[in-house]
């Protein structure tokens, strides 16, 4: 009898301890972090991004995925932007090549007419 009462007390303290650990009973909530990092918005990234951004201190540093990350971002960010940059630039490059042009043909066309037009009195002048 000794044995059976011992027995039930190691089930009745192991039952116990399993349900303080969390194993019976369906466990303990969602794990929670406590790293401060959080990534970047998919969206257009704006300063206040930039300021609110936070890195995890590790050991030696900060985390190197979380650094990297967001190093990849930015230089996405900044290819996007000087690939747009190239082709704003490139538009309004032909639009003022072409009234550069334009001016050049009517400057030059002006100084053909009074260039004609000296060349023509001197005749009408002459004999």
């Amino acid at each position: 009898m000794k044995w059976f009462i011992l027995f039930v007390g190691i089930v009745v303290i192991c039952g116990v301890a399993a349900l303080l650990l969390g194993r019976l009973g369906g466990g303990l909530g969602a794990p929670t972090s406590t790293l401060s990092h959080e990534p970047l918005p998919d969206d257009t990234l704006l300063d206040d991004d930039l300021d609110e951004l936070r890195f995890d201190v590790a050991v030696r540093g900060y985390r190197m995925g979380q650094v990297d990350g967001v190093l990849a971002r930015l230089r996405r960010e900044l290819r996007e932007k000087d690939e747009e940059l190239a082709v704003l630039r490139g538009a309004s490059g032909a639009e003022a090549s072409a009234e550069e042009v334009g001016e050049e043909e009517h400057t030059t066309g002006e100084q053909h007419t009074d260039g004609a037009s000296a060349a023509a009195e001197p005749h009408a002048e002459g004999p």
